[in-house]
Order: structure tokens, then sequence, then C-alpha cells
């Protein structure tokens, strides 16, 4: 892995904007589904999405596309459910909070920089994987790269993007 200049484009423009000002985490949301054939209900976690950020300031809406290769980062208001569970009678659609796995329950921490995975088909806002340089020391990776989805972690984690030779890193300082 090779650290780079910015890649030009309006895409990474606009994501420079979006992590900018959505840099307060507040909260970490999966979609998940509960399964209403199963007694008691089972809640199962469906890592298409993941919601991060702060209610009223905004969350960063990260969909796996393409699972395995890319990830999409997108703004979102508010949390929803992924539009997939709601095809299915056996299943109901929620979002499971793990941000006291990730995140602080005690307070809200700030975003201090971003670094991009990015490869040469780099475009319209996806890359290969995410890190999250936190406040309180502490980084939150994002890895699309996995059959089931989206795979969140730490610094120990980011080795499953970084040692990939096609991948390089932008760094983007955001408070």
């Amino acid at each position: 892995m090779r650290n780079v200049s910015y890649p030009i484009g309006h895409a990474m423009d606009d994501l420079i904007r979006l992590f900018r000002r959505c840099h307060r985490l507040e909260e970490v949301l999966v979609a998940g589904y509960g399964d209403l054939s199963s007694s008691p209900e089972r809640v199962v976690l469906y890592p298409k999405q993941v919601f991060i950020g702060a209610p009223g300031q905004g969350y960063l809406s990260l969909t796996a596309a393409e699972t395995g290769r890319w990830l999409r980062i997108g703004p979102a208001t508010e949390p929803v459910v992924h539009p997939d569970l709601d095809a299915e009678d056996q299943l109901r659609g929620v979002l499971v909070d793990l941000t006291s796995v990730y995140l602080s329950v005690y307070r809200a921490l700030e975003c201090k920089a971003v670094t991009l995975y990015v490869d040469d088909d780099f475009a319209d806002g996806q890359v290969r994987g995410l890190a999250f340089q936190l406040d309180d020391g502490t980084s939150l990776v994002v890895d699309p790269a996995t059959v089931d989805g989206i795979t969140l972690g730490d610094e120990r984690d980011l080795w499953r993007i970084a040692d990939n030779r096609d991948v390089r890193a932008v760094e983007i300082s955001v408070g």
C-alpha cells in the first residue's frame, strides 16, 4: 500500500465535504432483521448497510456494493431499515445499535481524520474500505470485503484492506 495525493474528481470533493459535515460520531447502527419464524424471535445482523453519525447532525450511510469489493458512502438524514428486508414476510427489518462496541457510550467522539482506501476504479464515492481516527486515540475500520457484507473493527483489522497491493491510502483531515 502507498499513500497518494487526492484522486481528482467530484466524487472525492463530495466525500471530503460529507466527512467534514458528519464528523461527530455518536451512533453505529447496522441493518438487521427479526426472524419471525423463530421462537423467541431472533435478531440477525444484515451488514449490507451501516449508519455512523449523530442525531440532528446527519449520518454516513455505508453500503456494501459488489459484496467483497466496494463500500459506497453517502449522506443520510436519519437511518432507515434496509429495503431488502421489507420484501420478506417472515422478517422484520430493524437497526441494531452497536455503539457500545465501537464508540464511547459516555460521549460523542470527534473524527479527526478519515483514511480512504481506493484503487484505480475509484468512482462515485465507492472505496475499498475506510478508517476513522477518533479523538480518543482509537480507530474504527470499515471493511466491505467479506461475504456477509461490512465488517467493523479497529486498527488491528486494517491489514485486510491495507495489505492489498492495488489499494492506495488517501487521508482526509476532518477536524
